[in-house]
């Protein structure tokens, strides 16, 4: 039979109380039961673990056992702590997604909050656009991410983090009211399809009842809103980012629809929490706790 924890906890205890009879009272059971998980691990072990006298010793392959059960008995109890959400675990990172725009303007604040909180705290992040991230989180090559959608994803855990609200940038040359007939002249520059905010540029035109976009695709921010400022194209995208870009004296800002104007952006999850790792329990509590305290400065 294997060996078992509770055989090494009645051993510590035995050679903690020097006493068959004490270890028996202190572990509520009976002599005879601490008798028989003493022989068990010296049959399972091959070696004599105790001097039999009072008060009673431990040899030295005993006080060799005695080292081994006290990491085991550690190891086990880190274990459960870990599995019961009591504390996280520092050798695995927690896998986190994000779309360009989060990652910009967002989650600094969130993650430099997170670690003065819990230095130790593991991560890796690495962004993608939001189809791209739902798919990976379904896959569970990602523990959660921060995608931008109109309302919860379907079929999976959704926590509702911010409220972005977009707007129409142009370079400064262009008119500061744009018709109809400007918008079908101008290209649009956007991330690859699967962004959010590639999306909102199709449902913006045909809130105009415009044909859709001709799209030059980039592949990041800076240069997205470096094309917009020498008059490549325009751009749909969050004034949260347009605002704090070095572009942003370069560029003119356009308010748009209301019904295309405003985007949550969720944390997304397995809808299953007992699939969670346990990082993804404490990463969760730490963003409501966030919420919260932006909640509460509103009021």
């Amino acid at each position: 039979m294997a060996m078992q924890i509770k055989s090494l906890e009645i051993f510590m205890m035995v050679v903690k109380l020097g006493s068959f009879s004490e270890a028996a009272k202190t572990l509520y059971t009976v002599q005879s039961n601490v008798t028989s998980h003493i022989k068990k691990l010296e049959t399972e072990l091959n070696v004599e673990l105790l001097h039999r006298q009072n008060p009673i010793q431990p040899t030295r392959a005993g006080v060799q056992l005695y080292g081994y059960a006290e990491k085991i008995l550690h190891l086990q109890k880190e274990l459960l702590d870990t599995f019961s959400h009591n504390q996280f675990t520092a050798n695995f990172p927690l896998a986190i997604g994000s779309m360009e725009t989060t990652a910009a303007v967002r989650l600094p604040s969130l993650f430099s909050d997170l670690q003065q909180h819990t230095p130790d705290f593991p991560f890796a992040l690495s962004t993608a656009p939001t189809r791209d991230l739902i798919d990976l989180v379904s896959t569970s090559k990602l523990d959660c991410a921060f995608v931008a959608h109109h309302a919860p994803i379907d079929g999976m855990f959704n926590l509702h983090v911010w409220t972005e609200q977009l707007v129409l940038i142009s370079s400064k040359h262009v008119p500061e009211r744009l018709t109809n007939e400007d918008l079908i002249q101008k290209r649009f520059i956007a991330f690859k399809q699967g962004c959010s905010y590639r999306k909102a540029i199709d449902q913006f035109l045909s809130s105009h009842h415009l044909p859709a976009a001709n799209v030059i695709e980039m592949g990041s921010l800076d240069g997205i809103i470096s094309c917009v400022s020498l008059d490549v194209g325009l751009a749909i995208l969050p004034i949260s980012y347009v605002q704090q870009s070095h572009f942003a004296q370069s560029v003119k800002i356009h308010p748009i629809d209301s019904a295309t104007a405003q985007i949550n952006t969720y944390l997304i999850a397995h809808r299953d929490m007992s699939t969670w790792a346990t990082n993804m329990h404490h990463f969760v509590e730490h963003v409501k706790g966030m919420i919260q305290q932006v909640e509460e400065i509103v009021v």
